[in-house]
């Protein structure tokens, strides 16, 4: 990980000579900054506010994939295995995994799909989605790109009505083809094929 100033994140503070527990613990962020591996540390140092502003936080693709393994399966549930992320130039991002589209419906609480559809969701299926990420000033958006099942690609009409029939749906709080903020004081994110940057306001 690239330090913030390359030893510590934060300065400690101190008043008349005397340090203050603020001063404590803004010297106890900088060891973390400087100290954290992995993608769940990096974001745990970010969200306590232990990086100073205008710092750099790259997040490899390993990371990512390793943080993607561990969380998967406490935010969604079952469904999906053996998920990665790659970075691409032109702020595009793919992502590969293998999903079961009915276990994912039923993790979320989805309403039961009639038997059709059933037979048609069950079972599990390689996927590959494609998105264009573009982020500035604190704001992010999510545009999908295209969708790969099974060896079969969808995009343009075909693919909105995937994401407006079964993603919607199934993730209502999914913030897809519009703008969010991301809070955490970030600024943008810059996309790579070594990981994924993440740049803080000044």
């Amino acid at each position: 990980m690239e330090g913030p100033d390359g030893s510590a994140a934060v300065t400690a503070g101190s008043a008349g000579g005397r340090v203050t527990r603020f001063g404590f613990l803004l010297a106890a962020s900088a060891l973390l900054a400087a100290a954290v591996t992995g993608a769940a540390a990096k974001f745990q140092a970010i969200a306590i506010g232990a990086y100073r502003p205008g710092s750099r936080i790259l997040i490899t693709e390993t990371e990512f994939d390793r943080y993607l393994q561990q969380e998967i399966p406490v935010l969604i549930g079952p469904g999906i295995r053996n998920a990665r992320v790659t970075a691409e130039a032109g702020n595009i991002v793919r992502g590969t995994a293998d999903m079961d589209f009915l276990k994912l419906r039923q993790a979320a609480g989805a309403e039961k799909p009639n038997w059709l559809m059933q037979q048609l969701l069950s079972g599990e299926r390689e996927v590959s989605i494609t998105v264009r990420v573009t982020s500035g000033h604190g704001i992010c958006r999510v545009d999908p790109v295209r969708v790969t099942v099974s060896g079969i690609t969808a995009e343009g009409r075909t693919l909105d009505i995937l994401i407006s029939t079964f993603v919607m749906p199934t993730f209502p709080d999914a913030k897809i083809g519009r703008d969010f903020e991301m809070g955490y004081n970030i600024d943008r994110l810059e996309l790579a094929p070594s990981g994924v940057t993440v740049v803080l306001r000044r």
